[in-house]
């Protein structure tokens, strides 16, 4: 573990060497930080607000306001001062309450929209106030009222729910998500391993640390380099948090509107099992070559073993007969498992069968790898053979 430790962070230390990464990755957070921050000093602060009641009859309380912290009301006795005070920018919004028999509200913004809580509180209160008068008017029951306010039940159906938008990206994105993420780790460590097989480190490293060790350090210091934009997301948000530009629940509750926990949750596992199904053989392929120049050949098995299933996934109907059954191949599965799980096709069962068969696949895939890394390390044929494999299998 010691050992793996050491050559992970040799590794590692290469990848934040490359000052385009590491600038790219500090131009990331902050354009995250930079985001929230205009978002909360001026993207929909409205701090200033106007309110005329004009009506009679629908007066709400001025102390109901104090409920709004971070809010500045001004009650004002006539609507020409409140556009006066619009239009010098003393306030962004004004509210009009007008209406003695029925309430009706005007809304003024020097903004692209009003706020919204503002609105939502002023309407419910007038709603609440013209309710109760039309109770003493008419003598109405307060079950009668109860009921014909009751809100009305809604039950949606989609015809075919695959057609939606958002439907339509979660299927574009996750397949080519794991393609890219693959195939870009992969081409690093293939490119590294050859480059030090041909300047002869890797005949030191041999001496020192098994080839396995090795081959794993490359690959998840490799993943560590092609994740740090993520990372560096998630450290603007973090940022971005400890300075109260954002809420992180009112963040997470947006995020749950598109995707659920559960599924947030299963792309993830997909994703970090999906990775392991494929960028071995990567690593391996390195190894065999002979070359830099010659690595193209031995890469492209690898490559097309990730983009078939890729175009498989955004070709195929993802709830048709054949995805029904390649759901179930291990390097078929992280392509489409997800959006299966999203549309309602995939039951605990699938899913279940899908994740443990994609971790076998990886186990199988990682002894596969670690053989022809070990043996093609010692490779020199500029052209690899099938009987250049079967020899590395069996050594």
């Amino acid at each position: 573990m010691r050992k793996f430790g050491i050559t992970f962070w040799f590794y590692a230390k290469e990848h934040f060497k490359t000052k385009s990464l590491i600038m790219y990755a500090i131009f990331t957070a902050a354009t995250v930080g930079i985001i929230f921050a205009i978002g909360h000093f001026g993207g929909g602060g409205y701090t200033d607000i106007a309110i005329v009641q004009e009506s009679n009859t629908f007066v709400i309380d001025e102390g109901l306001f104090d409920l709004f912290e971070g809010r500045n009301f001004y009650f004002v006795n006539s609507e020409d001062e409140a556009r006066a005070m619009l239009d010098d920018d003393e306030v962004s919004n004004v509210f009009i309450i007008s209406g003695d028999e029925r309430p009706e509200m005007t809304m003024l913004t020097s903004d692209l929209s009003s706020d919204f809580e503002v609105e939502m509180f002023i309407t419910q209160m007038l709603t609440a106030q013209h309710l109760e008068t039309m109770m003493i008017e008419h003598d109405l029951p307060a079950e009668v009222v109860l009921d014909l306010t009751a809100p009305m039940i809604i039950d949606s159906e989609f015809a075919d729910f695959e057609d939606l938008i958002a439907v339509e990206l979660v299927n574009s994105i996750v397949p080519i998500a794991i393609m890219l993420l693959v195939i870009m780790s992969g081409q690093m460590v293939a490119n590294s391993v050859a480059s030090e097989k041909t300047s002869r480190v890797m005949e030191v490293m041999l001496g020192k640390v098994h080839p396995t060790i090795t081959m794993m350090a490359k690959i998840l210091s490799s993943l560590l380099g092609i994740l740090l934009p993520m990372i560096a997301i998630l450290v603007g948000v973090v940022i971005a948090q400890i300075l109260d530009f954002i809420e992180l629940d009112m963040l997470v509750d947006l995020v749950s509107q598109f995707i659920s926990i559960e599924a947030l949750i299963l792309t993830i596992v997909v994703f970090i099992l999906g990775y392991f199904c494929f960028i071995f053989l990567f690593a391996a392929a390195g190894a065999i070559a002979n070359s830099i120049e010659s690595l193209a050949s031995t890469l492209t098995p690898a490559t097309y073993l990730t983009m078939l299933p890729y175009f498989a996934a955004i070709l195929l109907p993802i709830g048709g007969p054949i995805v029904n059954i390649l759901v179930y191949v291990p390097f078929v599965t992280p392509f489409v498992i997800v959006q299966r799980f999203i549309l309602g096709y995939s039951n605990v069962f699938e899913i279940g069968v899908s994740l443990v068969g994609m971790a076998l696949f990886s186990v199988l895939m990682l002894i596969i790898s670690a053989r022809l890394y070990m043996n093609g390390i010692s490779h020199t044929s500029e052209k690899v053979t099938l009987s250049d494999y079967r020899k590395m299998l069996r050594k």
